[in-house]
Parts: C-alpha cells; structure tokens; sequence
C-alpha cells in the first residue's frame, strides 16, 4: 500500500468517523466521549508503537501536538452544546463549520503526502530538511497520528468541561424551580 492510499484511508477513515458520529444535533453522553477517542486511540497505537523517540522525532510530533491542538480547538468552537431542560441531556450540534475544520485537517494531511509522493521539487525540499533536522520517514506516520489524536482530544476534553459546566447549571435551576414554590407557600 502507497503512503498515498494510506493517508487516504486513515485521514478519510477518521474523517468518516467523526462525521458519521458527531455531525448534526446529538445527544452528548459517554458513548460520544469514548467512541472518538477509542477510534482514534487504536490508530494511534498501530502507528505510535513503533515510532522513532530520537530528540528530533519529538520534537516533530510536537509540533504535530501542536497542530493538532489549533485544530481541536476550531473543531471545540465549531460545536454548539446546551442543556435540553425538557429532555434533560445535554445536546450537540456540529454543522458547516465542523465539517469545515475536519475537512482542512484531512485535506492537509493527504496533500502533504500528495505532495511528497508526486511533487518532485516539494519532494527534494521535505527530504533536504529532513536529512538536515536528522529525521527518518518513519516519524511522518506519527506526526499525523499526533495531530489527530490531539485534535480529538482536545475537542472531546473542552466538550467534558463545558457538559459538566451545563450540567451544574441545570441541576442548580432544577432545584431552584422545587424548592421555590415551596419556601412562598411557606413564606405566607
């Protein structure tokens, strides 16, 4: 398999997951905390279990952390949460934007190796850096895999602390709803 069809695969394959799993007006529970993370998770580990830990491969996959925690951050702002008081979940909705967010992402990642793969010029000015940086081909794979793992991570952790953050709210505005009726009767 190319680089190529495997950048495909993966980027399209996480992309498909998040679309088919987070798109649209959802309710927001466990199962939408663990799915993201576990499926990326078991990417992650195919990829970094063998992975260069060289200074200069760290350094790269921070860099991908870093990416990767820009996106996140755009893919967290591009998800509107509320407390559904009739309902009594917390709701999600992810529309144009996440899509947009998401679809960058993979877009880069898969023009990038593109790039490396049929670009000879951009193919000679990647490997002149790395040769000069002391990195191998083998800490690309990684670096992606960095990337996304973090953007899911630092969404599905913004969306934890906003859910908690609703969730007090609501219980609070609850109890004030039972009590209050209460203390006026009693008032009187």
């Amino acid at each position: 398999m190319s680089d190529l069809t495997q950048a495909v695969e993966i980027s399209g394959g996480i992309f498909a997951l998040m679309m088919a799993t987070q798109y649209g007006t959802r309710h927001f529970g466990w199962h939408k905390i663990a799915m993201p993370i576990l499926a990326v998770s078991g990417f992650g580990y195919s990829y970094l279990k063998d992975a260069p830990t060289d200074h200069n491969s760290v350094a790269l996959y921070l860099v991908g952390a870093a990416i990767g925690l820009v996106f996140g951050v755009l893919a967290y702002a591009s998800t509107a949460m509320w407390a559904d008081r009739t309902a009594g979940e917390i709701m999600t909705r992810c529309g144009g934007a996440f899509v947009a967010v998401w679809l960058v992402a993979m877009v880069a990642r898969i023009g990038f190796v593109w790039a490396v793969s049929d670009i000879p010029t951009f193919q000679t000015w990647v490997g002149e850096h790395m040769m000069s940086m002391h990195l191998t081909t083998e800490a690309i794979a990684p670096f992606f895999v960095i990337w996304a793992l973090t953007m899911v991570a630092v969404r599905v952790v913004g969306l934890v602390v906003r859910s908690r953050a609703l969730r007090t709210q609501f219980d609070a505005s609850r109890i004030a709803a039972v009590t209050s009726p209460m203390m006026s009767r009693t008032a009187g």
